[in-house]
């Protein structure tokens, strides 16, 4: 891995006039902007670097931790130590790796939901889709949005993928909703559900299902970030999050902090995107199998988290956090 990497500055209309740093002057870099190395050595951090993290993601951790506000050392961070940006690191990635298959047995499992309701139901499994493509095609034509196009060019891609290439070479003219479901990606089944919504005019599959869209909606920002690489850690801020917590989750968190916990808690974008996840696998996931082989993969991140708890202790941010997570494993599911 490429350890020269451009350091960003304030000024994003000079971009192309970054300098890169080798290993050794991000470094140094850290080192004036107050990081220490005293858990870790620099020779440790090195190598690090190097093999293991670049050092444009590792820096984005530093947003857990507070800065001195004033004095000649203002802008430099308070008790950080590169360490502490490796731990977390290390937590981030073993947080993405559960993260995915969460997000993945929820696909799943909302895509069979939707095929044993079609199944007892009265469509063909053929209509639904000619309609959502027409009703797709008509608001396209009408200026709207180009969600035709993109589900168009989503599918024809497929036509390359060795996985499914023989489903849409099969079905492309006409797509039953069970060959539909195996080729579209999980923000296009989203949508897909918001048009079954209407659709259908009934009001089990409200029932069953509109409560559901909503929750994947609110767990795609991290299923996506998760499937990119992206850095989660550095969103635990507070006031980040973007949406309301769903009412549901927010009834069951109450049973494990008090509300002015809670929504301070859960107006972290991270916080809230990883706890939601959690609340739409135990709501969505029926298999006893699955969570329990989830559970014990989430307890490991959980007792990982704590691993270095010292590193935090001064930093309710990060401590509080991680707690909160542990809590929140331990109630949705049973190990």
């Amino acid at each position: 891995m490429n350890s020269q990497l451009i350091e960003p500055t304030a000024d994003l209309t000079t971009a192309h006039e970054r300098p890169k740093l080798t290993a050794e002057q991000q470094i140094e870099h850290l080192k004036s902007k107050g990081v220490k190395f005293e858990k870790c050595s620099e020779e440790e951090a090195l190598g690090y670097l190097r093999e293991n993290n670049n050092y444009f993601k590792l820096r984005a951790y530093r947003t857990g931790f507070e800065k001195i506000e004033n004095g000649d050392n203002a802008g430099k961070y308070i008790d950080l130590d590169f360490a502490m940006l490796r731990d977390v690191a290390i937590i981030d990635m073993e947080m993405r790796y559960n993260i995915l298959p969460l997000a993945l047995d929820i696909e799943h499992s909302e895509k069979v939901k939707l095929l044993r309701y079609v199944s007892e139901s009265n469509e063909d499994g053929y209509s639904v889709i000619s309609e959502y493509m027409n009703f797709l095609q008509e608001q396209e034509e009408l200026g709207k949005n180009t969600a035709y196009s993109s589900l168009k060019s989503e599918i024809a891609r497929n036509q390359q993928n060795s996985y499914c290439s023989g489903i849409v070479q099969k079905y492309q003219n006409n797509f039953p909703i069970w060959a539909f479901l195996e080729v579209i990606t999980f923000g296009s089944l989203i949508h897909f559900l918001r048009f079954c919504l209407s659709y259908f005019e009934d009001k089990a599959f409200t029932k069953m299902f509109e409560n559901d869209y909503y929750l994947l909606r609110s767990i795609k920002t991290i299923r996506n970030a998760a499937a990119h690489s992206n850095c989660i850690l550095n969103q635990l801020q507070r006031n980040t999050s973007k949406h309301p917590t769903d009412y549901e989750l927010n009834r069951e968190l109450s049973k494990l902090v008090s509300k002015s916990q809670r929504d301070r808690l859960m107006s972290s974008a991270a916080v809230q995107d990883f706890v939601t996840l959690l609340f739409v696998h135990q709501k969505i996931v029926s298999s006893t199998g699955v969570r329990k082989h989830r559970g014990a993969a989430l307890k490991q991140l959980t007792d990982r988290m704590c691993y270095h708890a010292d590193y935090y202790a001064n930093n309710p941010v990060i401590s509080t956090s991680f707690d909160f997570f542990k809590k929140t494993v331990d109630k949705f599911f049973e190990v």
